[in-house]
């Protein structure tokens, strides 16, 4: 596949931060790659508390965070997951959201991969 690699790297960082935050200690984080169909999946895995399914559909959104208690200094600007998708549909991929099961979050990138010729 062809894209930006700072680009990219940021992304998958973003949701690897998320991860980090959002995990408690001793719980567990996976990171995978794989092909698919003319495509590249990555996946970040984490077992934290997961996203309320009221707050769902809005975690893309730039500026929006889904606990408000949270301070600015703290807890981000709420741009992080909206930054990600945005690198990701400019090399036209997706990015979407999956709830983990029982708990937890999983975010999956898929990137299109160039037929060899």
């Amino acid at each position: 596949m062809r894209g930006d690699r700072t680009l990219l790297r940021q992304a998958l960082l973003n949701l690897v931060h998320n991860a980090i935050k959002h995990t408690p200690v001793g719980g567990k984080i996976a990171i995978g790659v794989a092909a698919h169909g003319g495509a590249v999946e990555c996946s970040v895995r984490d077992s934290g508390p997961g996203v309320p399914p009221e707050h769902r559909e809005r975690i893309f959104e730039r500026f929006y965070r889904a606990d408000p208690a949270r301070a600015r200094a703290t807890g981000g600007a709420g741009l992080g997951l909206a930054l990600a998708r945005s690198v990701v549909e400019l090399h036209g991929g997706q990015l979407e959201f999956i709830a983990g099961e029982p708990s937890g979050s999983v975010f999956r990138i898929r990137l299109p991969v160039e037929p060899s010729s």
